[in-house]
């Protein structure tokens, strides 16, 4: 790897390989202050704090450090991966937050009482292909973590505050956002966002209950 902070992608196009030309020096803000600008901007195109895919510079934002590496694991758009809360019995992966907030997979609903049984196929799915974790109605459970899909790896974890007053839970790996799933957001996210500033990276985790929205993609993950 770069052994570096990897760049946040503050391109709020949504588009991919673009990094921001100064590293972010505060957090979660989602207006434009001066320590953590965003942009949109047109395809292949820089901007004022961005820089485009084109651009020999935006390789900051590789997870090497060059054109080989990966882009976009840091901010960008937050990624869903196959990290789900098991019910209150520990013992059923979670479809989603309830009936309009779920994964499109059948199973029950862990934050009010329902069962998908319509959705895309019946859980569970194989196992090789998605990591379950242990039920809780708090996201602050931490010890529910596991060694080997980079949420084990994280921590101490702490509580901060950033200049709009606003909450954000983050871990000691260049203070990435480190959110863990509970009962109301059982599916996890990696990577924030593109205004989320220091506390993007690709050691950041979030939670959400399953349902689409505009800033939330998906990861592919080879193993081999």
């Amino acid at each position: 790897g770069s052994h570096t902070s990897v760049r946040i992608n503050n391109n709020s196009s949504y588009l991919t390989g673009y990094s921001a030309k100064v590293e972010p020096s505060c957090g979660y803000t989602m207006d434009n202050r001066d320590c953590n600008r965003q942009e949109n901007t047109n395809r292949g195109s820089d901007g004022i704090y961005t820089w485009n895919y084109l651009n020999s510079n935006s390789v900051v934002a590789s997870t090497t450090g060059n054109y080989t590496g990966i882009y976009d694991m840091s901010g960008g758009a937050w990624e869903y991966v196959m990290g789900v809360l098991l019910d209150s019995n520990n013992t059923n992966p979670c479809s989603g937050r309830d009936g309009t907030a779920n994964s499109g997979f059948n199973g029950p609903y862990c934050y009010v009482n329902g069962f998908l049984e319509d959705g895309l196929s019946k859980f569970p799915i194989d196992k090789r292909y998605f990591d379950t974790y242990l039920y809780a109605a708090v996201d602050e459970r931490y010890q529910r973590r596991i060694l080997g899909d980079a949420t084990g790896e994280m921590g101490p974890f702490q509580s901060i505050r950033y200049t709009n007053n606003h909450l954000r839970q983050i871990s000691s790996w260049y203070n990435d956002e480190a959110w863990f799933i509970n009962s109301e957001n059982p599916w996890i996210t990696r990577s924030t966002e593109y205004y989320a500033g220091t506390g993007a990276g690709i050691f950041a985790f979030h939670f959400y209950g399953g349902e689409i929205r505009n800033l939330i993609s998906f990861r592919v993950v080879l193993s081999i």
